[in-house]
């Protein structure tokens, strides 16, 4: 048995990586979605009132930006909170998977081909 074994490539540990991510990420989402509460209820009121206020100041665009923007803000409260975490978790442990696939491809040296260029 060697006394100073090597570590493993970097596709396994990426690998390896990418599941921890995942299932971590996982179980986050899952304790999140056991211990929020429901979600509250829309603080500025009637949205409606409120849409029809923008778009009197800022135009269409200013009402879908307000609406986008209001959206953005419910991912990160409550249940939806959850399933921003699972999804951002998938996300990272796939990149994780396609970086470790690309470390395991052969590298092709070009200096091996004896000088014959093909197009």
């Amino acid at each position: 048995m060697p006394s100073n074994p090597e570590p493993p490539p970097l596709a396994a540990r990426l690998r390896r990586f990418a599941w921890l991510v995942l299932a971590l990420g996982l179980a986050a989402a899952a304790l999140i979605y056991a211990f929020a509460g429901p979600d509250a209820a829309d603080v500025l009121g009637d949205t409606r009132l409120n849409d029809y206020n923008i778009e009197r100041i800022g135009g269409k665009a200013a009402v879908y930006a307000a609406r986008f923007n209001r959206w953005l803000g419910g991912l990160w409260h409550g249940r939806p909170l959850a399933a921003t975490v699972a999804v951002l978790a998938l996300a990272v442990a796939l990149a994780c998977l396609w970086v470790a696939h690309l470390a395991a491809l052969p590298v092709h040296d070009d200096a091996d081909d004896d000088g014959d260029a093909r197009l």
